[in-house]
């Protein structure tokens, strides 16, 4: 398959986290890390791509603070609260 150069600029923080997505992926090289991570990107549905992540978690953070969550002490009493 052909292939093209590219350089690109990345902050140290998102350089952090590539080289720990290399190692838990057990990626030989950081270039093969990048590459997973941009075809993972491209296959994302629209969606995704266009979901306010920052927004949902703030979202949810207001949720957890206001004391709106449930705990259950299983599984089987978790499922049975989501048919009600």
């Amino acid at each position: 398959m052909p292939s093209r150069d590219l350089t690109i600029t990345l902050s140290d923080s998102v350089f952090e986290e590539i080289k720990k997505y290399k190692k838990l992926s057990h990626k030989r090289s950081t270039k093969e890390a990048v590459t997973e991570l941009i075809k993972y990107a491209l296959t994302l549905p629209p969606y995704f791509k266009s979901f306010d992540w920052k927004k949902a978690e703030a979202e949810a953070d207001k949720e957890i603070a206001a004391g709106k969550t449930k705990s259950f002490k299983s599984v089987e009493d978790f499922l049975s609260d989501l048919k009600k």
